[in-house]
C-alpha cells in the first residue's frame, strides 16, 4: 500500500487544526459506560482512536487502567503532554488500528467512538478481528458505525471505492475514507460477539446538517 493510501485508510486527522472545545470534554456515552464497566469489575480499557484523550482521561480518573492509541502524532503528543502535567499514567501509543500492538486477551473492555469506520470494507474486518483478539473472554466493546442513511453516504455515491466506502471530498476529513453500514452489515461484522445494546442515533445539528450512526455494546 502506498504511503498516501495508508494515511487515509488509517483516518489520520491533523489535530493541530482542530480548535473545537468539544474534543476536550468526555463524550456523553462515557459516563454511563464507566458506571457499567465498574459494576462489571472491568479494570483495563483500550481507547482505540483516542484523539486528544478526552475519554481516556475520564476513564483513568474513574480508576481504570487505560491504554490509548491513535494514528495521529499530533494527538499523541498533546495527550502525553496533558498526562505529564497531571502525572497520569496512561499507556499512550502511536499505532495503526489494523494491527494492534497488544497480546491476545489483554483488555476487559475496548472503547472506540467514531473511529473504526475510517477504513474500507476489507480494513474494517481486520480492525474488528484485532479488537476480538485483544479482548478477554467476557469482555465488552463499545463501537460506533456510520449508517448508510447518512447524507455523507447518500450524497457521495460518485466517490465510492467499494459498496460501503466513500472518500470524503471536502471539509476537515477531505481525502479520508469512511465505511458505512446498515443494520444487517453491523450484525454481520459483529457475528462473533453477543450484542448487548444496539442504538440508532441521528444527530441533527443547528445548521441543519445530519449525521447518522449505530452505537453498539457487545460482549465476547
Amino acid at each position: 500500500m502506498k504511503d498516501d493510501e495508508n494515511k487515509f485508510l488509517r483516518g489520520i486527522w491533523d489535530w493541530n487544526r482542530i480548535n473545537d472545545d468539544r474534543w476536550l470534554s468526555p463524550a456523553s456515552v462515557v459516563y454511563a459506560l464507566a458506571v457499567r464497566w465498574k459494576n462489571q469489575n472491568k479494570h483495563y480499557i483500550l481507547d482505540l482512536g483516542c484523539g486528544l484523550g478526552r475519554n481516556s482521561l475520564y476513564f483513568y480518573e474513574q480508576g481504570f487502567k487505560v491504554a490509548a492509541i491513535d494514528g495521529a502524532q499530533s494527538a499523541i503528543d498533546r495527550l502525553k503532554e496533558v498526562c505529564e502535567q497531571k502525572k497520569y499514567i496512561i499507556d499512550i501509543r502511536l499505532e495503526d488500528m489494523h494491527s494492534l500492538p497488544f497480546d491476545n486477551e489483554s483488555f476487559d473492555a475496548v472503547f472506540s467512538l467514531h473511529v473504526i469506520y475510517h477504513t474500507d470494507s476489507k480494513g474494517i474486518l481486520k480492525v474488528i478481528s484485532e479488537i476480538y483478539r485483544v479482548l478477554k473472554p467476557g469482555g465488552e466493546i463499545f463501537l460506533t458505525f456510520n449508517s448508510k442513511n447518512s447524507p455523507n453516504y447518500v450524497n457521495n455515491i460518485s466517490s465510492k471505492i467499494d459498496e460501503n466506502t466513500i472518500i470524503k471530498q471536502e471539509g476537515i476529513e477531505k481525502g479520508i475514507v469512511h465505511y458505512f453500514a446498515d443494520e444487517k452489515d453491523v450484525k454481520k461484522l459483529l457475528e462473533n460477539f453477543d450484542i448487548q445494546k444496539f442504538f440508532y442515533v441521528e444527530d441533527i445539528r443547528l445548521n441543519g446538517s445530519r449525521s447518522c450512526h449505530y452505537y453498539v455494546i457487545a460482549k465476547k
